[in-house]
């Protein structure tokens, strides 16, 4: 993931409840929490969906019928991606989730509205990687881009490596 892209998590908006968070606060690893049992009783067209995020972004040249990727031309300042897997009948997506560059506009009036759009069709949600849930409205998950490593790195980069340097430097003593 480069440090300009801003991630967020798709799942279905009836799969959250009130212990969807325990798959934030359970996570000992580095990676993104698993959300696989959040997709368990999503029942929408998966065909459709992929259909659709074609037209939002291409298809890359690597993944396969069960991993299925997306990758914008990072040449243009356009490093989009998605990825959404599927289980192995291929009858169940059991992850999805998507990267937007913040360093160009239309990334997020284009790429990013696109795919908000698509979320709100198939009533999906977002999840940030604070674990924080947004409905599909680019209204509302600014406030999570706007505090994302992403927007810091853009705005402030020497400041941004200096309070990693720190942060880092202050775990080594710890």
């Amino acid at each position: 993931m480069a440090i300009w892209q801003y991630l967020m998590i798709v799942v279905p908006k009836n799969s959250i409840d009130d212990n969807y968070q325990c798959i934030f606060k359970n996570n000992q690893t580095k990676y993104l929490p698993k959300t696989k049992s959040l997709w368990t009783d999503f029942k929408g067209d998966i065909i459709s969906l992929v259909s659709e995020m074609n037209l939002i972004i291409r298809k890359a040249d690597w993944g396969n019928d069960t991993f299925i990727c997306w990758k914008g031309d990072v040449n243009i300042n356009e490093d989009n991606d998605a990825s959404i897997s599927l289980n192995d009948n291929k009858t169940k997506i059991e992850e999805f989730h998507f990267r937007i560059d913040l360093r160009k506009e239309s990334n997020i009036t284009n790429t990013l509205q696109s795919i908000l759009n698509l979320c709100e069709k198939h009533n999906l949600i977002l999840i940030d990687l604070k674990g924080e849930i947004f409905e599909p409205k680019l209204e509302d998950i600014f406030k999570s881009i706007k505090a994302s490593n992403a927007t810091r790195f853009l705005s402030e980069p020497i400041l941004f490596f200096e309070d990693l340097s720190k942060n880092s430097s202050d775990e080594t003593r710890a």
